[in-house]
């Protein structure tokens, strides 16, 4: 099978990035059968499923390279052409304090500890804050309280048993040496609750934060210590540390929901697309996602702040999980791939005909929902 055949591998459920081959090979061991997929300019990715018991979710995953700049063009890059339900950056970072090596953290915020202003007196921080997506947080909190993440690190290792954290982690450009040089100091002073100090974290979740459609994550293991660094002892515990994150990653990664199988589209003998529900019917490709978006945002009056709020409002199943700001092509991606995911298709063409009656768009939205077999054909 070629690697966009029938779309399967343009199709991923969650995409996890990494920075460095060590931890991207300890989160593709999760995965069966991974391929490549068709490069979105230049970047490539691969895609394999992964199985939970009954459950199979399709996960992508991607080498950015060291830095903030490179995490942040990827989740770009991964929104446009996955539309994932979450994206996670998993590896590893230095220990700050509270955590020993081989724990994992799942960063609830990351700081950007090296934004400010620098004088004559002094350096004045003026630092940056990003949030990990809510959900991802909570499940993040009902994982690290159990121990069945530990029993996921492939191949198990020898390493005292890892425990797992949920709080800040502090990223910047510079590799940390010591608690007691400079930025260490800064980072007492500015960051002090960070457990962790990572290189990618804040440029990761500010590419998801203008995704705004994007669920993300932080989840780093500790390959090393604040004043207890050195080439044997990476070569000893990044893979370790990596293996303990991706572990921490993929128990996570089966509790997050993924939609219901919806309705397959098979042509009738007289040519028209009808409705059949077989099981397991393959998500909406993104290109599908944006031909919808682009009727839905073409309905007229659609794209104003209050016919946009009244949308919402009358979408009370879906409408609460998506933005309240005024539409945009990201925001009706993100409305659609939840109404998609609650079976709630045909009902936002319901509320769209009536907000916009006799409107050609909301009629054709309604023709291609019904040709996607999610809904039911025009009348």
């Amino acid at each position: 099978m070629g690697a966009d055949d029938n779309g399967g591998t343009r199709r991923a459920d969650v995409v996890v990035l990494t920075a460095l081959e060590v931890e991207y090979r300890a989160v593709r061991a999760h995965l069966e059968d991974p391929r490549p997929v068709q490069a979105e300019r230049g970047a490539l990715f691969e895609v394999g499923a992964f199985r939970d018991g009954p459950l199979e979710r399709r996960v992508s995953i991607h080498m950015t390279g060291p830095g903030n700049p490179g995490a942040a063009a990827s989740v770009e890059r991964a929104a446009a052409l996955f539309s994932p339900r979450a994206v996670l950056f998993v590896g590893v970072a230095g220990g700050r304090k509270d955590v020993v090596l081989g724990d994992v953290v799942a960063a609830d915020a990351v700081y950007d500890y090296e934004t400010g202003k620098d004088t004559e007196t002094g350096f004045l921080p003026r630092q940056k804050t990003y949030q990990s997506a809510y959900g991802l947080v909570q499940l993040a909190r009902l994982v690290a309280a159990g121990d069945e993440w530990q029993g996921r690190i492939r191949p198990p290792d020898e390493a005292p048993r890892p425990r797992a954290h949920v709080k800040p982690v502090a990223a910047g450009g510079r590799v940390v040496a010591h608690h007691r040089s400079d930025v260490g100091l800064r980072l007492a002073a500015s960051a002090g609750d960070a457990l962790a100090v990572d290189m990618e974290g804040f440029g990761f979740l500010a590419g998801a934060y203008v995704n705004q459609h994007l669920d993300a994550l932080v989840i780093r293991g500790i390959s090393d210590l604040l004043g207890d660094k050195g080439e044997a002892h990476d070569e000893r515990w990044q893979p370790i540390a990596s293996r303990h994150a991706a572990a921490f990653a993929f128990e996570l990664v089966g509790r997050i929901p993924v939609a219901a199988p919806a309705p397959a589209v098979r042509p009738s003998p007289a040519g028209t697309p009808t409705a059949t529900a077989v099981p397991g019917r393959r998500r909406l490709t993104i290109q599908e996602l944006g031909r919808l978006a682009d009727v839905l945002l073409a309905v007229r009056g659609l794209t104003s702040p209050a016919r946009w709020q009244q949308l919402l409002d009358e979408l009370p199943t879906v409408g609460t999980a998506v933005s309240r700001q005024s539409a945009s092509r990201a925001e009706a991606l993100a409305l659609l791939r939840t109404c998609e995911a609650h079976r709630a298709l045909r009902e936002l063409v319901d509320v769209v005909a009536v907000l916009a009656p006799g409107d050609p768009a909301a009629a054709e939205l309604a023709r291609l929902v019904a040709e996607l077999g999610l809904g039911p054909e025009p009348e």
